[in-house]
């Protein structure tokens, strides 16, 4: 088994783990500004006006990430430790046990059918 960088992250009390590959960094919560003809917020970090996806309730801090070619911020998360472990499926073997791979594209999936005007909604 090869070892995977990255990141381990707390959500809704369950460990999950983030590839390197896709964080970026971590931030403190910075105000978040929600979207009056939308459910999405944006946030301004380091001069960058980004995305916020909810993953949970709010943590304190959020995790920058590059999905899809585009930055966006993560939400409802929480570091718990960065360092590399194990390859075990599709995440990570930590202390003998596996800890699953955050599975963004299917929160990213959800987000943009939340976002989406339903045919009633569109002009």
């Amino acid at each position: 088994m090869s070892p995977r960088a990255g990141l381990l992250v707390r959500r809704a009390g369950e460990l999950a783990f983030l590839s390197a590959s896709v964080a970026r960094k971590l931030v403190p919560l910075p105000r978040l500004t929600k979207i009056p003809w939308d459910t999405a917020q944006m946030a301004l970090v380091g001069g960058e006006v980004l995305a916020v996806l909810e993953l949970g309730a709010p943590s304190g801090q959020l995790v920058v990430c590059e999905v899809e070619g585009q930055a966006l911020a993560l939400s409802g998360l929480s570091a718990e430790r960065a360092g590399f472990w194990p390859e075990h499926d599709s995440g990570v073997n930590v202390d003998g046990e596996h800890v699953p791979a955050l599975d963004l594209a299917a929160a990213l999936k959800h987000f943009r059918q939340i976002a989406e005007p339903t045919k009633d909604e569109a002009p």
